[in-house]
């Protein structure tokens, strides 16, 4: 494959000089890559296969893991704090939720305006709902946002619940433990316009609700280093003061 579109999702140390590297590609969906030499002081790769970087890669082979043949480097989204985090989430579930050499234009495509988003400013907490929208929906688990699970129109004033296996339910019609949502929250979701904190959490829950089936039991590496980090915040104790003299 020549100079193929692709995201930098993961990279490891492999051997004494190189990188395995997994990397999100527009036309060939996620592929393993090594990286020969790349971590030689001298290679012309140095420095360019970091997580988060737009190229156009070069690649030969069969199996699970191609050789890196060429890179042409385009650009790199830079993020740090909370759109770091963000970043590692979202490549994460990509890791996870795609098979190798499985091609997902469409969310090539999110995932590249996620991390220009990011990038330019915007808040981790409101670009992430719209991802995982998206992503549920280019894998086939999209949710119904316009309309319940009777096919009656959304209203923003009623509450609904959700439940994995059917969509969205007023929630007088179904007992449940999955967490309930506003009508106003779905409308919002549905029209890319999430703006209050209270929604914001309750898409949060909601897309949390829906990712959970198609993760199992394996918690994902990047939610808990955030708790880690948010406890170790949380318990920090305030310097003594010191007077001076």
């Amino acid at each position: 494959m020549d100079l193929q579109p692709a995201l930098v999702l993961h990279r490891r140390a492999w051997r004494d000089t190189s990188f395995i590297v997994e990397a999100f590609t527009r036309e060939h969906g996620r592929v393993g890559l090594a990286a020969k030499g790349a971590r030689r002081a001298k290679s012309r790769w140095r420095g360019l296969l970091e997580p988060f970087s737009r190229l156009d890669l070069s690649w030969a082979g069969t199996g699970e893991l191609y050789t890196l043949r060429d890179i042409n480097y385009v650009t790199r989204y830079t993020l740090a704090g909370n759109t770091l985090m963000g970043g590692l989430y979202a490549s994460e579930l990509i890791m996870r939720l795609t098979a190798r050499d499985d091609p997902h234009p469409p969310l090539f495509d999110t995932f590249e305006a996620l991390l220009q988003t990011m990038a330019g400013g915007a808040p981790a907490i409101v670009a992430l709902r719209f991802f995982e929208r998206d992503l549920l929906e280019e894998l086939g688990y999209g949710l119904t946002l316009t309309h319940d699970a009777l096919d009656a129109p959304i209203e923003a004033d009623a509450r609904y619940r959700y439940e994995p296996e059917s969509g969205v339910w007023p929630m007088a019609t179904v007992a449940s433990n999955e967490p309930s949502v506003a009508g106003a929250t779905l409308i919002d979701l549905a029209e890319g316009r999430l703006t209050q904190r209270a929604r914001l959490r309750e898409a949060r829950d909601l897309l949390q609700a829906a990712l959970a089936p198609h993760l199992g039991s394996k918690p994902l590496k990047s939610v808990a280093t955030l708790k880690a980090m948010q406890q170790f915040a949380d318990t920090r104790q305030p310097l003594p003061r010191t007077d001076d003299h």
